[in-house]
């Protein structure tokens, strides 16, 4: 058996629509041969409002600024001067917490039309985190509180002008 016995794709026929050009039958992520997985999009195409209401650059620049937010909010933290057990019953919210801002920060780079629901979600399990830590008296309230609490509400603040970006649009 060699190649050009192999079978060969349906023709179309009479009773099949022909495709329109510049498309394939192809799905959704499969490349045709030769051509490449990705490209980058046309300046034309990056200028095109996405589901979520920005442009693709918009998005993405809100995406790093919500995952910086994030990470600095452990790190400007102190570590405790004393040991302190973890309470088990903050790891359902902090896995809610990450589980949430990965989320918003993929569907902002995306440009998802749930990223505004996302971030408001990232930024409310944020400012409960900022709450229950010197509740579970991992450190007292001190400065470093206050910075997390304006981080969250800066990520509270996205998902609000997310959501009047879209409806504006």
């Amino acid at each position: 058996m060699s190649v050009a016995d192999a079978p060969q794709p349906p023709s179309t026929g009479a009773g099949t629509p022909p495709v329109p050009a510049g498309r394939t039958s192809r799905a959704p992520g499969h490349a045709a041969p030769g051509q490449a997985l990705w490209r980058r999009p046309s300046p034309a195409e990056a200028q095109v409002p996405l589901a979520h209401g920005l442009r693709r650059t918009e998005g993405r620049v809100l995406a790093g600024a919500l995952a910086l937010a994030w990470l600095l909010c452990p790190v400007i933290e102190p570590m405790p001067a004393h040991d302190v057990d973890y309470p088990l019953w903050q790891l359902p919210i902090e896995l809610a917490a990450v589980g949430s801002i990965v989320a918003a920060v993929v569907a902002l780079w995306r440009g998802s039309r749930h990223s505004a629901r996302l971030a408001l979600a990232a930024g409310a399990l944020m400012a409960v985190m900022t709450m229950i830590c010197p509740f579970a008296g991992h450190t007292p309230v001190g400065w470093w509180t206050w910075v997390q609490t304006g981080l969250s509400l800066g990520v509270i603040a996205v998902g609000v002008a997310l959501h009047r970006v879209r409806g504006a649009r």
